[in-house]
C-alpha cells in the first residue's frame, strides 16, 4: 500500500508544479494557451484521482482482509477461552479429592460429570461421563467431596450409571464412628424423596446417638474403610419385625448432584473382611 502512497503524491506534485506553471504562462498570453493548460491540468486531476481511488480501493481490500484475520483470531481465542474454562473446572475437581487421595494413596480417583438422570428412578440414579475406558468396572464406588453417594451398576466403554445410597439395592456395611455399632446402609422408598436413607441391622442395645457420624465398615470389599456416608438423624423402632434402624442423612444432597468421582481402585478392594 506504501507504493501506491508514494506515486500519488509524485502525481500530486507534477500536478502542482503544471498549475504553477500554467499560472505564470497565463499572464499575457493567448486564450489558446490557457485553454490547453486547463486542458492538461483537468487531465491530470484526473488521473490523480482515479490513482487515489485505486489506492482507497486497496486498502479497503486489506482492511477486509485484516478484519477477517481478526475474527479468526478471536475464532481461536473464544475456543481457547472455553478450553481454559474447562480446565480450570476440572482442576477444582481434582482439588476437591486432593485430601481424600493423599490420605489414601493406593485411591484411583476419576472425577466425571453428570450427563443424565433417570426420571423412571424414584432413588435418582444418574449417569456419568466416564466409564470402561477410564478404568471404570461394576460396583465401584462413586463419591463426592462430601462422601460416598452410591455405587457403578452399569458400565460402557464411556460412560457408567450410577445407583445412590438412597435405593433399596444399595447393601453398604457401615459403622458409627462414635459408639462402633455396626450395620447396613440401605435406602428407602419412604425417605429417598427427603434425601434420607437409614442404617439396619443395628444391635438392640445399640449406643447410636442423633448426629453420629456413619461410615463405611469396609468389611466387604466393595467400598473402602471410612468413607464418610452422612449423620444420624434420627433412631427408630420397625414394629413389624421389631428391629431398629437409624434414619441417616448424607453430607450430599443427593437429588442434585451435577459432578462427582468414581473410586476405581483401591488397597482392600475385592477383600472381605470379618467385622469387628
Amino acid at each position: 500500500m506504501k507504493r501506491y502512497k508514494d506515486k500519488n503524491i509524485k502525481v500530486l506534485l507534477i500536478t502542482l508544479a503544471v498549475i504553477s506553471a500554467a499560472a505564470v504562462l497565463s499572464v499575457g498570453e493567448s486564450s489558446v494557451i490557457s485553454s490547453g493548460i486547463n486542458t492538461l491540468t483537468k487531465g491530470l486531476f484526473s488521473l490523480t484521482a482515479s490513482a487515489t481511488a485505486s489506492a482507497d480501493t486497496l486498502s479497503y481490500d486489506e482492511l477486509k482482509s485484516e478484519n477477517e484475520r481478526l475474527r479468526q483470531e478471536n475464532a481461536e481465542l473464544r475456543s481457547q477461552l472455553a478450553d481454559y474454562y474447562d480446565i480450570k473446572a476440572e482442576n477444582s475437581r481434582l482439588w476437591k479429592y486432593y485430601d481424600l487421595k493423599k490420605q489414601n494413596p493406593s485411591y484411583k480417583i476419576q472425577p466425571a460429570t453428570v450427563i443424565m438422570r433417570d426420571a423412571n428412578d424414584d432413588f435418582y440414579s444418574f449417569t456419568l461421563d466416564i466409564g470402561a475406558s477410564s478404568g471404570v468396572s461394576l460396583n465401584c464406588p462413586v463419591i463426592t467431596e462430601n462422601g460416598l453417594v452410591g455405587w457403578v451398576c452399569q458400565v460402557d466403554s464411556a460412560s457408567c450409571k450410577v445407583k445412590t445410597v438412597l435405593s433399596p439395592d444399595t447393601k453398604a456395611s457401615a459403622v458409627d464412628k462414635q459408639s462402633g455399632d455396626t450395620g447396613i446402609v440401605s435406602g428407602s422408598t419412604a425417605l429417598c424423596d427427603e434425601n434420607l436413607t437409614s442404617l439396619t441391622k443395628i444391635a438392640e442395645n445399640n449406643k447410636i446417638k442423633e448426629g453420629d457420624m456413619i461410615v463405611t465398615a469396609g468389611t466387604g470389599g466393595v467400598y473402602p474403610q471410612n468413607l464418610i456416608i452422612g449423620r444420624v438423624k434420627e433412631l427408630g423402632f420397625n414394629s413389624y419385625d421389631t428391629s431398629r434402624y437409624a434414619v441417616i442423612e448424607p453430607y450430599e444432597d443427593i437429588r442434585r448432584i451435577t459432578a462427582a468421582a468414581v473410586i476405581t481402585d483401591f488397597d482392600t478392594k475385592g477383600e472381605v473382611k470379618n467385622k469387628r
